[in-house]
């Protein structure tokens, strides 16, 4: 497995890399599967977070202002848009050549399915980007940033080279 790490503060551009990168190995004929999460805006103000599938741009909440669940900080997790997320990962490790999971964080980790849909990522041998919330701690993220062929710290200094890299290390 070519396993590759990302990480960096809030707002560096991590999804926005992996996004990019996606679309560019779709173009190159990689079956591309599982999901990256962007925020919700009103305005300027930021009521939530969605998961989007990169098979299908399907979308879910993963957390938002309001709603009934878990809460991590202002937020409300949403653990049936985490079971379409970890459903998502599941199928990508069987229908996908690059697998992409953005990001794990301390809302994801507030479900016991997107939990297991990552143990099995770990497993895979297939190449699979995780981009991982900088600050977390937590035994299953241990096992991701022990194992990665990369890891990468996105910062305002690299990021321009780092969809590049990762499309060298993935096509």
């Amino acid at each position: 497995m070519i396993s590759i790490i990302l990480t960096g503060a809030p707002s560096v551009g991590k999804t926005t890399i992996v996004i990019d990168v996606a679309q560019k190995l779709k173009a190159r004929g990689v079956r591309v599967g599982g999901v990256v999460s962007r925020e919700v805006r009103t305005g300027n103000v930021r009521i939530g977070f969605e998961f989007i599938d990169l098979a299908t741009y399907d979308r879910d909440v993963l957390a938002s202002v309001t709603g009934n669940g878990p809460r991590v900080g202002k937020y409300i997790v949403n653990l049936a848009g985490c079971r379409f997320a970890a459903d998502r990962v599941k199928n990508a490790l069987i229908n996908s050549d690059v697998i992409i999971c953005d990001e794990v964080g301390p809302m994801e980790l507030k479900s016991n399915e997107f939990i297991d849909a990552l143990k099995y990522l770990l497993k895979t041998d297939k190449k699979a980007i995780v981009v991982i919330h900088q600050k977390l701690e937590h035994p299953l993220i241990r096992e991701f940033r022990e194992k990665p062929n990369s890891l990468i710290n996105i910062n305002i200094g690299n990021r321009e080279k780092v969809a590049e890299i990762l499309l060298n290390e993935l096509s």
